[in-house]
């Protein structure tokens, strides 16, 4: 799917995972522990979401599968995420929900045309 916030109850995952990576102290979570604190409606299962959001996740195999977000990826000794940090990932979330949402209803915009084109239509042959 080209626009994967677009799916029913996703942004509500994201935000959800987000929230639940920042306050991790470890910095990631495995997918078996993530299912048993809250099974996803948008996906498979979490892995499935984190794979289709790669700007925020980063999923490691080291031991079992890993999900981490990368914002804390590269943070060295920082046992949570910053609450500013964390805002500014979930206004990001909310944005590119926002824009993908906006593309994915690229046909309201033809609608005026369609509209007025009916009515020249309409007028013509009723004038007739």
């Amino acid at each position: 799917m080209a626009f994967p916030y677009t799916k029913p109850n996703r942004l509500g995952e994201v935000l959800w995972l987000i929230q639940t990576l920042a306050l991790e102290d470890a910095g990631q979570r495995v997918v078996d522990t993530l299912q048993n604190k809250k099974k996803p409606v948008s996906g498979d299962n979490w892995e499935e979401i984190a794979k289709e959001h790669p700007e925020l996740f980063h999923i490691s195999k080291r031991t079992g599968t890993e999900i981490s977000l990368i914002a804390r990826r590269y943070q060295e000794g920082a046992p949570q995420l910053p609450p500013e940090h964390t805002a500014k990932l979930i206004e990001t979330a909310i944005k590119i929900y926002d824009s993908q949402l906006n593309h994915s209803r690229w046909w309201i915009y033809l609608m005026p045309v369609v509209g007025a084109f009916v009515g020249a239509m309409a007028a013509i042959f009723i004038s007739k």
